[in-house]
């Protein structure tokens, strides 16, 4: 059971545009270099495509479940991809994520994505236990910020390899 919800999330989501579902399969914009720095604005733009997409219903809002979708099929497309895309008005850029060896995740590891997930979207998410676009920037701000060791509003290197992680919701040494 467990195995379909993940495969019918993984074609909703791969479907919207949101993921590609493996390296081989990225447009050419993605297999250039790495991103080298990411600033709060191109978050910004990032966070706003990625909750456009998983808006599913488009009404302006994403509950726990299209919030816990999107963050199992970032997890899962992240493992098996080994970086994640960051996507802005300069287009596609990859985040490598450092000393994970491509895999799915495993049942454990989607068990504690989801429950994450579910945590961080009740943190964020209003009174109307939806999560708007305002609110969804922010929890990604959050991410950004706790990766800013040096508090200067861009992230490079070691800062972009735990963003990645983080963003991933990825366990380190996993």
């Amino acid at each position: 059971m467990m195995t379909f919800v993940i495969k019918s999330a993984a074609a909703v989501l791969a479907a919207a545009g949101l993921a590609y579902t493996s390296a081989s399969d990225l447009p050419e914009a993605y297999s250039g270099d790495a991103l080298k720095a990411l600033t709060e604005e191109a978050l910004a733009d990032h966070a706003a495509t990625v909750f456009h997409r998983a808006d599913r219903n488009q009404d302006g809002a994403l509950d726990a479940d299209e919030y816990a979708a999107l963050a199992i099929v970032s997890a899962e497309l992240a493992r098996l991809n080994g970086f994640i895309v960051i996507e802005s008005e300069a287009g596609p850029a990859r985040v490598t994520l450092a000393g994970f060896a491509p895999a799915s995740l495993s049942a454990a590891e989607h068990a504690r994505v989801d429950a994450v997930a579910r945590n961080v979207f009740y943190l964020h998410a209003g009174d109307d236990g939806r999560l708007n676009e305002d609110e969804f920037t922010n929890a990604q701000q959050g991410v950004f910020d706790a990766a800013d060791f040096n508090r200067n509003g861009v992230l490079r290197r070691g800062e972009l390899e735990v963003f990645a992680q983080r963003q991933a919701m990825l366990a380190a040494g996993v």
